[in-house]
């Protein structure tokens, strides 16, 4: 009795666990992104890393990912972004939230600006990001 409970609670969970997000609209997949994001030693008013996103999206415009994004060396942070549908044109950019700004009150310029590519099945490009005060 006790295995029969154990093996139902291990379909049930695993249905539940296939079924829902991205993958159901067809959007899921294995393809990942990854980087950094360097921003300037000085200048800035508030945490960087705390304070950029990276997105990840097809034409439409529809987020597939939101990239976590945490502090690493030497005034840079590290991101990832899994999950992502691969031999899709997808577009890769680096969000800034508007409380984040240079000495002077205006906000970081992010170079490059987006990034269109497309990934292979299991591949990781990376793309490296770079804020500045001017």
């Amino acid at each position: 009795m006790l295995r029969i409970a154990v093996a139902a609670l291990v379909v049930a969970a695993t249905g539940c666990a296939s079924s829902g997000g991205a993958a159901a609209a067809g959007r899921a997949g294995n393809a990942t992104v990854t980087g950094s994001v360097a921003y300037p030693a000085s200048g800035l008013s508030g945490n960087p890393c705390s304070a950029v996103r990276v997105k990840v999206s097809e034409n439409d415009g529809v987020a597939l990912g939101w990239g976590e994004v945490k502090q690493s060396r030497n005034n840079r942070c590290s991101y990832n972004v899994g999950g992502l549908p691969d031999g899709k044109e997808l577009n890769v950019e680096l969000a800034v939230d508007a409380g984040l700004k240079c000495a002077n009150g205006a906000a970081p310029t992010v170079t490059p600006g987006p990034t269109k590519m497309t990934i292979a099945k299991f591949a990781a490009p990376v793309v490296s990001f770079k804020l500045a005060c001017e």
